[in-house]
This record gives C-alpha cells, sequence and structure tokens, in this order.
C-alpha cells in the first residue's frame, strides 16, 4: 500500500516514522517521547465530476502546512490544548458525541470537557488525546478540579472494555494493543489524579507555601514519568489546582499546551 503522507521534505532531522495502520489511515509519530498525529484519507468527487482528496489530521504537527503535501480539501482536528497548525477545524459542540466518515473511515468524536477522544468503530482504533501516555501525566484543563480528567478516563475504560477495541494511540507516548496494558496506563492516570485530588486542597487549606505543595506533589508522579516533559505539564496540574503560576511553567521545547 503507498504512504498517503506525502512529505514535502524528507530530510528532516526529526526522523519522523509513517506506519500504515490500514488503507488511508496512516500514523504520524516523531520526537521523544512520540508526538502522535493520525490521517485519515478519503477519496470522492465535487458537483462538477472532478475527483477530490479529503484529508482529516487528528493532532496534527504545527508546522503541517509547511511540511506535507496536503489534500484538496483538508481539515483538523484536535483531542487537546495543541498548538495550531493553521488548518481549518472541524467544529464540535462539547458534551456531545459527533459522527463523521472520511472515505471509507467512521469516526465517533466524544467532545468531554477535559478533552476530546476520536474511536474510530471498524478497525477499533482508539485516540485518546492525554490519557494513557506511557510518557506523561495527564493534563487538568483550567477550571477543572481533575473530576472531569476521570470522567474522560471512565469514558476510555468503557470503549476499550465493551467495544471492538485493537489499538490505542495517546496523543504522546507508544502506541498500545493489549487491553491489559492500556488498562493499566489509565489505572494510573486515575491513581494520579486523585492523589492531587485528595493532597493539594488540603494543603491549600492549612496554607502551606508552594514549596511545600510542590514537595509533597511531586511524590504522586508516577516514577516512569520523571521526564523534563511530565515535569511541565505535572507544574501545569499543580498551577490549575492551587491557583498559582509557577515560575518554571515553561522548560525547553515542552511549553504548557504541547
Amino acid at each position: 500500500m503507498t504512504a498517503l503522507i506525502p512529505l514535502l521534505d524528507s530530510s528532516s532531522q526529526k526522523r519522523p516514522q509513517i506506519l500504515q495502520l490500514y488503507q488511508n489511515l496512516e500514523l504520524f509519530s516523531e520526537g521523544e517521547p512520540a508526538q502522535n498525529s493520525l490521517f485519515v484519507l478519503g477519496n470522492g468527487v465535487d458537483s462538477a465530476g472532478r475527483a477530490r482528496a479529503h484529508l482529516l489530521i487528528i493532532d496534527p504537527p504545527a508546522d503541517a502546512p509547511t511540511r506535507f503535501r496536503l489534500a484538496d480539501e483538508v481539515a483538523a482536528l484536535y483531542t487537546g490544548d495543541r498548538p495550531q497548525a493553521g488548518l481549518p477545524q472541524v467544529e464540535l459542540r462539547p458534551g456531545g458525541v459527533a459522527h463523521l466518515r472520511v472515505g471509507d473511515h467512521f469516526l465517533d468524536v466524544y467532545v468531554q470537557r477535559a478533552g476530546v477522544v476520536v474511536y474510530l468503530p471498524a478497525v477499533g482504533v482508539l485516540l485518546s488525546g492525554d490519557y494513557g501516555s506511557d510518557a506523561l501525566p495527564p493534563r487538568i484543563v483550567p477550571g477543572s478540579d481533575g473530576g472531569d480528567e476521570l470522567e474522560t478516563l471512565r469514558l476510555l475504560a468503557r470503549l476499550i472494555k465493551h467495544e471492538n477495541f485493537q489499538l490505542c494511540v495517546p496523543h504522546v507516548g507508544t502506541t498500545v494493543k493489549e487491553k491489559k496494558k492500556v488498562m493499566e496506563r489509565l489505572a494510573a492516570d486515575v491513581a494520579y489524579l486523585h492523589g492531587l485530588r485528595r493532597v493539594v486542597p488540603g494543603l491549600l487549606q492549612r496554607g502551606e507555601p508552594l514549596e511545600t505543595i510542590e514537595r509533597i506533589a511531586d511524590s504522586l508522579l508516577p516514577e516512569d514519568r520523571q521526564s523534563e516533559a511530565a515535569q511541565v505539564v505535572h507544574a501545569a496540574n499543580l498551577s490549575v489546582l492551587t491557583g498559582i503560576v509557577a515560575e518554571n511553567a515553561k522548560l525547553g521545547d515542552w511549553e504548557i499546551g504541547v
């Protein structure tokens, strides 16, 4: 099968990996830890009878327009707060489920208060956004106390248990096929969020300084998620829960919102 992701400059030092999951469905991954984008291609005919290519990119790289030779009609869909790629976006209404079709592929898009989950039922591919990563903890969105994120994790668990699950693709981290391993990742996310919800409010009520809150909260970060990128997400979560903006909210290339 011919790859559908045409790189304009294949000599990039980022060394991306392109994996064809199914016909007209490809996974684009680059970086360490890997940041994943899904390309869904469809072909159709316009009103004048001319062939038209349709492309949906889920979580495209911010420089997508300059890196790829894009289709006639292209749109982007984001599972979380990402740097925008300057592409037309799929309009989503919070609190519902959108059903999209791109060529032969059908997508169920669950629009949660804390992120978007995309599921392709026919092939069992689940895009879990900021959840189920083996590299980063889940993000807490502004205005949430972690409860919205736990609700999204419950949705993911239901889809994995009761649907035709074949592959989980987090926005950042390695993909995973085994149900048990995915559920272990989700359980780690749940434990992390419960820990923050249990500890941080009490420390705030006692008037503990930010340094003390950070020191205690750092012990809640899983041992396998101690990278610089994970620390950035964790610091952002503490800022949301405490209302205090930490000075180290930006570290290298991993800024809040990556």
